[in-house]
């Protein structure tokens, strides 16, 4: 691991329109085939990939070590769709230490939703539109919806020794984001544990 006295400042470029980030370490890519279970139309998420597999999201991290006292700064993208009536979503995660690991994101683009919930059952939901910054306490768990029909493109910083736990999943939410007449709505999770 890289010691704080030899890792040498740095400045990332971005844009947002094409989305653009370097230098980078790596690029996290989900396509419906690899979330299709965080939807609750299987059905729905089946006749999509009979005709293709969309990109539903892109993560691009920056070159930062995972130690402590290191800051994890990345672009996310979730792209504009729905499987059903359901919108495009992130996986969803719990940060693996409750007390030293928030989380800020910062919209650059688009509008959406992040939905947030504790082990407890604790519920919240925040809007995402440009001029949004986001603060995620540690114990919460989150994913980011959108709920547009652009990208919904946020900034996100967080401590990069954070261990993202997915096990909080699809399952875990109480709640899942849906259009239901014509409106963006949070609906019971009739999957929920």
């Amino acid at each position: 691991m890289e010691s704080m006295q030899n890792f040498l400042p740095f400045t990332i470029q971005y844009s947002i329109d094409p989305v653009t980030f370097e230098p980078k370490d790596e690029i996290i890519k989900r396509t419906l085939s690899s979330m299709k279970g965080a939807f609750l139309d299987q059905a729905a998420a089946e006749q999509i990939l009979a005709k293709e597999d969309p990109l539903i999201v892109e993560v691009f991290m920056a070159p930062v070590p995972a130690g402590p006292g290191f800051l994890m700064a990345n672009i996310n993208v979730v792209y504009p769709g729905k499987v059903g009536n359901e919108f495009y979503m992130t996986k969803g995660h719990i940060h693996d230490d409750p007390i030293h690991a928030p989380e800020i994101y910062i919209t650059l683009r688009g509008t959406g939703k992040l939905v947030l919930q504790t082990l407890e059952g604790k519920f919240h939901m925040a809007d995402m539109q440009p001029g949004a910054i986001n603060y995620i306490p540690a114990p919460w768990a989150h994913r980011c919806v959108n709920c547009g029909d652009e990208p919904l493109v946020y900034l996100g910083i967080f401590p990069a020794n954070t261990q993202r736990d997915y096990s909080f999943d699809s399952s875990n939410f109480k709640k899942r984001i849906v259009a239901q007449d014509g409106q963006v709505v949070a609906v019971d999770n009739t999957r929920a544990k």
